[in-house]
């Protein structure tokens, strides 16, 4: 990863990606993408896949942005099964 340097003499930060495996996101029904973005795009770049389960009273919003997330993934020859 990436190295950074650091105000202490002798000292550097490197950024180390460590994927998880799955990643679980439970969002609330007032801010279901919103809170799915936060959490999906991190563990996505990462290497994890996601699993997300979103309000029951935002159900159609959760189906709907998981079926455009999955489109997309197709369209660039990724796997869409690394969202469900």
């Amino acid at each position: 990863g990436q190295v950074f340097n650091s105000e202490r003499k002798d000292h550097f930060m490197m950024e180390v990606w460590n994927p998880l495996g799955t990643v679980g996101v439970i969002t609330a029904f007032n801010f279901p993408n919103a809170v799915f973005a936060w959490n999906a795009a991190i563990a996505l770049i990462c290497g994890d896949t996601v699993t997300w389960k979103g309000a029951p009273a935002s159900s159609l919003v959760t189906i709907a942005t998981a079926k455009i997330i999955g489109d997309v993934l197709k369209k660039n020859n990724i796997n869409p099964n690394v969202l469900t």
